[in-house]
Order: structure tokens, then C-alpha cells, then sequence
């Protein structure tokens, strides 16, 4: 049997994924120890920290219906486990969650969009306050939805 905290490992990757993308890691920001290990340095692991604990946070349709946050659902997992091991249970079932990226955009469009000219942004129809919105964020390392009607405008 493997770990249950492998049902949950892909929050993690996502995570440090989520901060290269906002370009919130950098080079300096790792450290080689004496013994040649890197490791993060101490502002970068709360960083971590904090976009795995908002991952962990986003809600889920689970049971009968119902969000439920994959903190709470892996929870729901542990004590399933527990119950059965201290013989309170005769069986149990993992849920494994489906994998859930929300994303509407790919690395080239966002370029697109931070590069963009008043020029282009006239020709293709696209509001000055919602390009100046996109590129703030996108130069702030924030992400922002980009809605259909923006995409559609764009591709």
C-alpha cells in the first residue's frame, strides 16, 4: 500500500509550479548547505507554505454533493484509515480526488498579453482598463482570469 499523502503530492507540485510561473522563485533564493544539499531559503519555504495551504483550501465536490476542501477530504481519508486499523471499521474506501487545474491560458498568451501595444490592443478590440488590469497583475507575479470573451479575441 502506498502513502496517502501520494493521492495529494500533485497539490504540491502544483504549487511550486504556481510560484515559477509568477516568477516568485529565483536563483537566490536557494541555498547549498556544507554538505552540497539545497534547500529553500527561510522566505521562499513560508512562501511555499502559504500557495500548498491555499491548494489544500480549494473545495471540492466530494460527497453526496457537497464541496469540501481536499484538507478536509484527505482528513476524511486519515480518520477512514484510522477507524479500520483500530478495528472500529470492517472496510473502508480511499476517495482519490480528481486532479483539478483550473487554467485558460498557456505561457505564449500570457507573453502575449504582457507585451501587448495600445495599437494591438485597439485593433483587437480589448478595453485599456482590462489590459492595464492584466498586465499589472501579470508584472506584480499575480495571476488574473482572462475571460472567453478576452480569449476569443486574442487566439
Amino acid at each position: 500500500m502506498y502513502d496517502i499523502q501520494e493521492l495529494f503530492r500533485w497539490l504540491m507540485d502544483i504549487s511550486v509550479i504556481q510560484l515559477l510561473e509568477e516568477k516568485k522563485i529565483k536563483n537566490s533564493d536557494f541555498i547549498i548547505t556544507e554538505n552540497y544539499h539545497t534547500k529553500l531559503g527561510e522566505d521562499i519555504a513560508k512562501l511555499l507554505i502559504e500557495k500548498i495551504n491555499s491548494n489544500f483550501n480549494v473545495r471540492y465536490n466530494y460527497k453526496n454533493g457537497k464541496n469540501y476542501s481536499y484538507h478536509v477530504i484527505l482528513q476524511n481519508n486519515l480518520q477512514q484509515l484510522s477507524n479500520f486499523i483500530i478495528d472500529n471499521k470492517k472496510e473502508f474506501d480511499f476517495v482519490i480526488p480528481k486532479i483539478k487545474i483550473e487554467r485558460n491560458d498557456s505561457i505564449e498568451l500570457r507573453e502575449k498579453l504582457l507585451n501587448m501595444t495600445n495599437q494591438e490592443r485597439k485593433e483587437l478590440g480589448i478595453n485599456k482598463s482590462t489590459l492595464w488590469y492584466i498586465q499589472k497583475n501579470r508584472s506584480e507575479g499575480k495571476t488574473s482570469k482572462i475571460y472567453e470573451k478576452i480569449l476569443l479575441k486574442i487566439r
